[in-house]
Formats: C-alpha cells, sequence, structure tokens
C-alpha cells in the first residue's frame, strides 16, 4: 500500500479528485447528466442564489432526479461570475425548471461547448480567457 489515500479509495471503490486535477465541470459530457452555469446576481450568497433558482417553478416540470452544485466558479473578463450546478434524472424537465427560473431572476445561463463558454446573451469566450476556480 503506498498511501492513505490509495486505500481509502480501494475502500471506496473509485479514485478521489485532487485538487491539482480537477476538470472543469461540462467539459467532459457524461451521460445522463447535464452541467450548466448561473450568473450571480451580485445581491445574494450562492446557497441563496441556488435555492432561488432550483426551486423557482410551481409545479416544478422535472419529475425525476435532482441537482447539486459542483464547486467551480468561472468569470469571463467582462463579468459576471457563473457558478456551476449539474442535473440528473429528467433532463428537460429540470432544464425547463433552471431556464423558468433564470428568466424570472434576470440571471444569465452558460455553457461549456469543446473549448468555449457559451453565455445565454450571445458571447462564446474561450474557456482559457475565464477565470476559473475550485471551492
Amino acid at each position: 500500500m503506498n498511501s492513505d489515500r490509495e486505500m481509502l479509495e480501494r475502500i471506496l471503490g473509485g479514485k478521489m479528485e485532487q485538487t491539482d486535477s480537477r476538470e472543469v465541470p461540462g467539459v467532459i459530457a457524461v451521460d445522463g447528466q447535464q452541467v450548466i452555469y448561473f450568473s450571480d446576481d451580485g445581491r445574494n450568497k450562492f446557497r441563496k442564489q441556488f435555492n432561488n433558482l432550483t426551486c423557482f417553478a410551481d409545479p416544478p416540470s422535472a419529475i425525476s432526479g435532482g441537482v447539486n452544485e459542483r464547486g467551480c466558479k468561472i468569470t469571463p473578463p467582462s463579468g459576471p461570475a457563473f457558478y456551476a450546478i449539474s442535473y440528473h434524472g429528467d433532463l428537460d424537465g429540470w432544464r425547463k425548471d433552471i431556464e423558468a427560473g433564470a428568466d424570472a431572476l434576470g440571471l444569465l445561463l452558460a455553457l461549456i461547448e469543446v473549448d468555449r463558454f457559451v453565455v445565454s446573451d450571445g458571447r462564446s469566450i474561450p474557456l482559457s480567457d475565464c477565470e476559473i476556480e475550485f471551492s
């Protein structure tokens, strides 16, 4: 056994992500999961924005699955900051719910397409030009 981490990985049945080798959520597609970024509203903390966005639809369109934060913030050169979330299960339902929440709350949404950060306001920025932070 080379390290405590390797022993823990064997117990858990998988590799633990190292902070110096983290992948930006959305760069690598994962079957059954979608990653989307929502803009910082400049008023509320992340947790409140996340709850406002993901719980906005009443009644919700999503009938299964869930949504979670991904611990990544991307800031394009012209701003604002965007936070990564992912959803699984009823992908169409979650997409509709998140888009409805973003529209009602005045938030922008963004996706990663290959090596570009594509924002709902029409901007397409090279990912390499953006500031990327992990939490």
